[in-house]
């Protein structure tokens, strides 16, 4: 772990390191982004869609909300799961480059990421209007619970890292050669919260066994920041402004927060996200009490 922690380390963003000097010589690679769940992607695609660059679904699919209509690639979604296949966009690269399928992280292009911490990560799961506690966008979906009872949401994500920690030691432990070759509807490759990958660890996106195959790391805790400054070093003129006056698909009726998880709930992602805290730098703790000074950004190296 220390050799990761190292080689990440000369990945992260670091805003001192940088400065309008030194990003007139920009890199002459392509800089493409890969998608993690909850972690601002929509608003990154939407940026960059403003200024005629392609990045995530983009590539895919004409998406009005984010604002990209020219897709690039040729794409059909499956009639079945798969953690491969179903919205591409979302898969590591890792696992894209084992199929047969056209895809954005070639070799001539660098990879950049955003990471979130996982206890913040979580809660935009849960109040996610696709996949999370009754989700406005999934049809015939009943509205009868309140989302923002704690007791609800703990049990939600109890369930839902518990599940998911079951289908990805299952597909991890599963050999290529063992998995069907053919699926079609009704007949599933993997299972829908798999498939679907809401929560998958950041670090399957990042690494590859021991080699980091995403070079630019950005933090969610600083995105603006972090975002602006990775533009300038690739000579991007793309802008990210703050969250709270463009973000996409943001809810802003949520109330519950990273602090509102109990020990079961924390105990669960500790577990689960155990490579996201240790490899990403994020601070792990037991229980959040009153009066703590937790900060969701990562710890100082």
């Amino acid at each position: 772990a220390s050799s990761l922690l190292a080689a990440f380390a000369a990945s992260l963003v670091e805003p001192d390191d940088l400065t309008w000097a030194s990003a007139l010589t920009a890199p002459s690679r392509r800089l493409e982004f890969v998608h993690v769940t909850k972690t601002g992607g929509s608003a990154i695609e939407k940026a960059g869609a403003d200024k005629g660059i392609i990045w995530g679904a983009c590539h895919y699919m004409n998406i009005t909300d984010v604002g990209c209509d020219d897709p690039d690639l040729p794409y059909v979604a499956p009639d079945f799961q798969s953690y491969a296949l179903t919205s591409p966009w979302h898969t590591p690269a890792k696992v894209l480059k084992t199929q047969q399928t056209p895809s954005p992280y070639t070799d001539d292009a660098d990879l950049f990421v955003v990471v979130r911490n996982p206890y913040d990560r979580v809660l935009s799961e849960y109040y996610c209007p696709w996949v999370g506690f009754q989700p406005k966008f999934r049809k015939n979906t009943k509205h009868e619970k309140d989302p923002n009872d704690p007791k609800i949401m703990n049990y939600w994500v109890k369930n839902m890292v518990t599940k998911l920690e079951q289908s990805l030691n299952e597909y991890s432990s599963t050999s290529p050669k063992d998995r069907p070759k053919e699926q079609a509807r009704g007949l599933n490759e993997d299972p829908y919260n798999l498939a679907q990958k809401h929560y998958v660890n950041q670090a399957e996106y990042i690494f590859d066994g021991a080699e980091q195959v995403v070079k630019n790391i950005v933090h969610y805790e600083d995105l603006t920041k972090e975002f602006d400054l990775l533009m300038k070093e690739y000579g991007l003129e793309v802008r990210i402004p703050p969250k709270e006056s463009s973000g996409t698909y943001t809810n802003q009726k949520k109330k519950l927060t990273y602090r509102d998880l109990d020990e079961e709930s924390i105990a669960a992602i500790n577990r689960y996200a155990a490579n996201d805290f240790d490899l990403l730098g994020y601070k792990k703790v037991d229980k959040f009490r009153p009066d703590d000074e937790y900060s969701l950004k990562v710890r100082p190296s």
